[in-house]
């Protein structure tokens, strides 16, 4: 009788201590999920920094594409952070898209985006979505 006991008191124990680590990490996973919301929210406010300190190598970009323009408005309030798929399941990666406006024309628009691969900014790798526009019409 004393050894069934024993045992029973032993798996008791084991079923008890495996329950409270299962508790524990479950509870890990959770906080997790918060802290990674909020490395989130401090990786863009750092390329976002990032971004406004180069953000002359933006607008020469931008100046490049067309002769006619003299100066580049960037509205950083419309950046956006995206993902861009490949056909794979781990996706083509992280992009970053900057807007604004050129010759401080109200209804001009341009969009450009930029690489971020493994976290990592490739400024020099900038693209000029669709195309320079005022008015919904291309500029030329």
């Amino acid at each position: 009788m004393k050894k069934h006991f024993t045992i029973i008191a032993i798996i008791v124990a084991v079923i008890t201590i495996g329950a409270s680590i299962y508790i524990i990490n479950k509870d890990d996973s959770f906080n997790k999920a918060f802290d990674s919301k909020a490395g989130l929210r401090i990786t863009k406010e750092k390329q976002l920094h990032y971004l406004k300190k180069h953000q002359d190598e933006i607008k020469n970009f931008i100046k490049s594409q067309n002769s006619k323009i003299e100066s580049v408005q960037i509205d950083w309030e419309e950046t956006q952070w995206n993902q861009v798929g490949n056909g794979t399941p781990k996706g083509g990666g992280d992009i970053i898209d900057v807007y604004g406006r050129f010759n401080n024309i109200e209804n001009s628009g341009w969009h450009v985006m930029i690489d971020i691969p493994e976290g990592e900014f490739n400024i020099g790798a900038m693209t000029l979505v669709n195309y320079l526009s005022v008015d919904g019409d291309e500029f030329e």
